[in-house]
């Protein structure tokens, strides 16, 4: 999968959470005036990866939403396949993490990692091909690294 790809069905999530998108024609005008203009075809198919259905609202309208469940979060999802797709190595370093990704993928793994919510990361600092985490502890660092690699396969 793309970085793009990846980045597109990200925006199309956090549009969807807001809670305010109705129908394809109307997530395409969007995604159109934000300068991404998505085919027909390549919109269901955004939807349906990640995981998007229709649902009545209090008011009886017809509105898209996402899997709330842990497993099933559509940010999750996207967050997962980005490592998969993106990261080459992790190695921990005393209490700091290095993530070795293809070129210009550092910041939508860096994001992903952020989107995970993995406990005891300080801060993450993206490049172009390499992303850095600074865990509160060497243990923190390795248990870290290890969450990390568990999704590269």
């Amino acid at each position: 999968m793309s970085k793009s790809t990846l980045q597109r069905q990200k925006l199309i999530a956090d549009l969807i959470e807001e809670g305010i998108i109705t129908s394809q024609n109307q997530l395409k005008g969007i995604l159109k005036k934000k300068g991404i203009p998505i085919t027909q075809a390549t919109l269901s198919r955004d939807l349906t990866e990640i995981g998007a259905s229709k649902k009545r609202d209090l008011n009886n309208d017809l509105k898209y939403i996402l899997p709330k469940d842990d497993v099933n979060s559509a940010q999750r999802s996207i967050s997962r396949r980005a490592l998969k797709d993106f990261v080459l190595s992790v190695e921990p370093v005393h209490n700091q993490i290095i993530v070795k990704t293809t070129t210009a993928a550092a910041q939508v793994v860096a994001e992903s990692i952020d989107n995970l919510f993995f406990d005891g990361i300080a801060a993450s600092i993206a490049g172009d091909n390499v992303v850095l985490i600074i865990s509160y502890g060497n243990k923190e660092a390795l248990r870290i690294s290890k969450l990390i690699d568990s999704y590269l396969n």
